[in-house]
């Protein structure tokens, strides 16, 4: 039997992914927690497309049972392509709504999985190719 602390559930941008892989390693996750990629992270979950939202409740059932993950983390990122289509004003316009959409996922995913302990992170891209980013806990 295969154990790991939880499942990361993040967005599939290819330019996050080394920073993510560092930021993982630094807190003893690598190797150490299921991966989920979907296009804006947990918005889909918040979306309300049904078929989407059973698809991401069943990888945290999965990780659950299969591998006794404990913790699920929602990573979703700025400068984001899945939010493009709201045309923020500002960063601070699409940062407010994907915490607003993570805060969301957690209450999904905790209804569901009660026994889930939910975190947050989101990641702000310093430059254009994602080569730093800045991690916060929220």
């Amino acid at each position: 039997m295969h154990k790991c602390t939880g499942i990361l559930i993040k967005c599939m941008d290819f330019r996050t992914t080394k920073e993510i892989f560092r930021w993982l390693e630094e807190r003893k996750l690598m190797n150490n927690c299921d991966e989920v990629s979907l296009a804006g992270a947990s918005k889909e979950l918040v979306d309300g497309n049904e078929a989407v939202q059973e698809l991401i409740f069943k990888q945290i059932a999965i990780s659950a049972g299969l591998h006794q993950a404990e913790t699920v983390i929602l990573l979703h990122h700025s400068d984001c392509g899945a939010y493009s289509a709201y045309q923020f004003a500002d960063a601070e316009a699409e940062k407010a709504k994907q915490l607003e959409d993570m805060a969301k996922a957690a209450a999904l995913i905790k209804a569901r999985f009660p026994e889930m302990v939910v975190r947050k992170v989101w990641a702000k891209l310093l430059d254009d190719h994602g080569s730093k980013i800045e991690f916060l806990e929220i």
